[in-house]
């Protein structure tokens, strides 16, 4: 997996270049300290896997440092991890093309859980604030219909596909999710999920 770092502080660039080697399959990190640097670095390839990115650089305006690496590298993901914790940056970074959120406040299995989520389903993360759940308590609050429809979230099925695989209505799955909302503290469906992966991958262990 080849991934682009780039932070302007080096002590937390090498620390995310810790975290991503605990991925799944060998890393090939190149690291960056600028939007500038940074731009022309990922344009020497197009065989990024990911690219994680500080918000607040030298070179340019995290808006249009983030949009035009969207824009030449459409297809690679782009998480940015970042100290701030306003609303308006998370919901300007996506704008311009990133497809997750995360603040350096979170817990380091949290981060990692978080990037696995995004590169294997897709989905947008941008969590403001740590998870953390307990397994017990929590998983025990759930009905056994509720952990089914939990499980599928995970796998990022829709409402509708989880209503077919479970031969539930719509309507009924609906309220299963709301309920797990609830149950899990979490602010939307994707939130949720970054806590049911928590949750389930303790379980295992």
């Amino acid at each position: 997996m080849k991934i682009l770092i780039a932070d302007d502080h080096e002590l937390y660039r090498d620390a995310l270049s810790i975290l991503v080697q605990r991925l799944d399959e060998p890393t090939d990190i190149h690291i960056s300290n600028s939007y500038t640097e940074l731009l022309q670095l990922a344009d020497t390839t197009d065989n990024w896997d990911l690219i994680l990115v500080d918000l607040n650089m030298p070179g340019l305006s995290y808006y249009e440092g983030i949009a035009q690496l969207s824009a030449q590298h459409p297809d690679t993901p782009i998480i940015v991890v970042t100290s701030s914790n306003d609303p308006k940056d998370s919901q300007r970074a996506l704008e311009a093309g990133a497809l997750g959120y995360m603040s350096k406040s979170m817990k380091s299995d949290d981060m990692l859980n978080a990037i696995k989520l995004m590169l294997s389903n897709g989905i947008s993360i941008h969590p403001n604030h740590p998870t953390s759940v307990s397994v017990e308590s929590t998983l025990d609050e759930l009905t056994p219909r509720q952990q089914d429809v939990l499980k599928l979230l995970c796998q990022g099925e829709s409402n509708k596909r989880i209503a077919l695989n479970l031969d539930l209505s719509e309507h009924t799955v609906k309220l299963h999710v709301r309920a797990i909302l609830q149950t899990l503290n979490a602010e939307n469906r994707t939130q949720a999920v970054i806590i049911a992966k928590q949750l389930l991958s303790q379980q295992v262990e």
